[in-house]
């Protein structure tokens, strides 16, 4: 049986879908991220990033608020 952590057995990027997936039991499901991250045999960071992109793609269109209209007049 081997034992410890290997460098070479982690993965340096999740695919398209992994990224829904990771993204989709972090917010539905509530698991923990290092926890997805251990899964996926990914760093953390990987993870995070899979999280803040699905929630920026689904974010409703934000409007510009009166600050930045009057900045571009």
């Amino acid at each position: 049986m081997r034992r410890g952590f290997d460098v070479e057995d982690t993965k340096r990027a999740l695919t398209f879908e992994e990224k829904i997936t990771a993204a989709w039991a972090h917010y539905v499901k509530g698991i923990d991220q290092h926890t997805l991250a251990a899964i996926y045999s990914v760093n953390p960071g990987r993870i995070s990033e899979a999280c803040k992109t699905i929630a920026t793609a689904l974010e409703p269109e934000r409007k510009p608020s009166m600050f930045q209209m009057n900045k571009q007049d």
